[in-house]
């Protein structure tokens, strides 16, 4: 029998949380993996694995087959746009109830300020929002700011071989997202009743680097230094580490916009959403703090 609940990107950062979301829920879901070996190590033994994969159109119409609700998430890869496109009309001929988009950061689509992969998620929301109008399914976008795992995944490293961290964000302030507000999100975007077509997940406050320098500081009890990171830096970091060239330039791309404040605003809708506060980049740097060797 089908999921009633499918993810496709099931096995990424988001996606993997999302089907945690759901089956703690009690609730029919399956996530989309070509290695269905792999996604049981991984997933609660009541999730489906649904064999598939983006760049096979016929797979992922299989896949779509009896499901209500689909949650369409996918890697940056230049092939993004023309995946999720595809998920989305195979979903709505399948007759899918409702579609829920994990899209790019709100400023990466504005006018003046469209990133590469920006461009990509508005052309995919363009299609939810043409589809829409012949099929009539419900759909939701959510747009989450800078990823607070990704931005600061290096900081116990880091304060474990030293005093100073490093961000190639400059003297930005970021209303940092967790990816595990942005999974919340989803999943109740997924579930619940009614949902409105645009949810932005944000942090409820936007915090700088020198800002988290003090308050690991505090929280480490001892001087903790920011060192501001020149992009070229942190793409030739990233270069060394095997990031893909596509990915390389939409890092450079969305950081450029970090420092001149793209990210800085908050958003209330994470809130009014699910009635609980975002999670706060605190709470995230006492996670950290617990890490690193005192």
């Amino acid at each position: 029998m089908s999921p009633h609940f499918l993810v496709l990107g099931a096995t990424g950062r988001i996606g993997s949380l999302v089907i945690q979301e759901l089956a703690g829920q009690g609730l029919s879901v399956g996530g989309l993996v070509r290695d269905a070996g792999r996604a049981a190590s991984m997933w609660p033994p009541n999730v489906t694995a649904v064999t598939g994969e983006f760049g096979d159109p016929a797979s992922i119409s299989a896949a779509m087959k009896g499901v209500q609700v689909v949650f369409v998430a996918s890697p940056v890869h230049p092939e993004m746009a023309s995946w999720q496109c595809d998920a989305v009309r195979a979903a709505a001929q399948a007759g899918v109830r409702r579609i829920v988009k994990l899209s790019g950061s709100a400023w990466t689509m504005e006018a003046g300020r469209v990133t590469t992969v920006g461009a990509a998620h508005a052309l995919v929301e363009a299609m939810l929002h043409s589809l829409h109008d012949t099929y009539g399914f419900e759909y939701t976008c959510i747009r989450p700011n800078a990823f607070l795992q990704g931005m600061l995944g290096r900081l116990d490293g880091e304060l474990n071989s030293g005093n100073t961290f490093s961000l190639a964000i400059g003297d930005a302030a970021v209303a940092f997202a967790d990816i595990r507000d942005i999974a919340a999100a989803g999943a109740h975007a997924m579930a619940a009743a009614s949902v409105p077509p645009l949810i932005e997940v944000t942090g409820s406050e936007a915090i700088s680097g020198a800002r988290i320098a003090f308050l690991l500081g505090q929280m480490l009890a001892r001087p903790i230094g920011y060192r501001p990171l020149d992009i070229d830096a942190a793409m030739d970091r990233a270069r060394a580490s095997g990031m893909p060239e596509f990915t390389l330039r939409h890092q450079r791309e969305v950081l450029s916009l970090l420092r001149e404040g793209a990210g800085s605003q908050s958003s209330d809708d994470f809130q009014n959403l699910l009635g609980r506060p975002s999670r706060s980049v605190d709470s995230f740097l006492a996670e950290v703090s617990a890490k690193v060797r005192k």
